[in-house]
């Protein structure tokens, strides 16, 4: 019996020491590169992301990273994988090519995946992401994925967000900081923004990076192209009640 007490009370300290809790996931990148060309003209893919090497936590984070990076493909095909998904666009740009040669521009996707924050309970990636396929610009776009360390679930945004309405109210004042809108007059009558029913909204990119919690509205989410991005960052020691750290 008292061997029993023992060993539960080793156990409990050791998942309660500082270096259980500081510990961080072991990360490795990987790389794709996938390219076609007409003549002198191609279209290329590259990609890197991280994998995780633990089993059990790191299989549900890479497949969640894995999905995510296929999505920005062709949305009406599912892919084998991700090297499918950059086949398929590269092949179709060797077809669109040989359809009309005499369309100028190469194509290009470049996908980039990168650790962002890591604290004792969760760990957040950043995807940058630039595509251009034919049209008057090229378009970009960043996102978060958040996870929980312990069980390698994908954290939604319930899941890291405690108050909301907190967070809104202080986006929304960082946002008018931001964009210089005085509080006399309201975002909807400013008239650059596209709000839905007139009511500001919090971003789709919500994540951690370098100790703050980021939100970005990319282009065309919460204004024209011409608006760009609108990048807001809070010190995580401003948020306590209000996210998950």
């Amino acid at each position: 019996m008292r061997l029993k007490s023992f060993l539960l009370v080793f156990l409990l300290l050791a998942c309660s020491s500082p270096e259980n809790k500081n510990r961080e996931l072991p990360l490795s990148s990987e790389e794709l590169s996938v390219q076609g060309c007409v003549e002198e003209s191609c279209a290329e893919v590259k990609i890197t992301w991280p994998l995780v090497s633990e089993d059990k936590v790191g299989g549900k984070i890479n497949q969640v990273i894995l999905t995510n990076l296929t999505a920005y493909f062709r949305q009406d095909s599912v892919f084998a994988d991700l090297q499918s998904a950059a086949e398929d666009f590269v092949n179709s740009y060797v077809d669109f090519k040989n359809d009309f040669p005499d369309a100028s521009g190469d194509w290009n996707v470049e996908l980039t995946v990168e650790k962002s924050y890591e604290s004792d309970s969760l760990i957040s990636f950043k995807i940058s992401e630039f595509n251009f396929s034919g049209g008057a610009h090229p378009n970009s776009s960043i996102n978060f994925l958040t996870f929980d360390k312990f069980n390698g679930e994908l954290m939604t945004e319930e899941d890291f967000i405690l108050d909301k309405k907190v967070l809104l109210d202080k986006t929304e004042k960082a946002f008018r900081e931001y964009h210089q809108v005085p509080d006399s007059i309201s975002l909807s009558e400013d008239g650059q923004f596209f709000l839905p029913e007139g009511e500001f909204f919090l971003p789709n990119a919500i994540g951690f990076e370098d100790g703050d919690l980021k939100l970005i509205y990319i282009p065309y989410e919460i204004g024209p192209y011409s608006l760009g991005y609108t990048t807001l960052g809070f010190d995580l020691n401003e948020l306590e009640g209000v996210v998950k750290k």
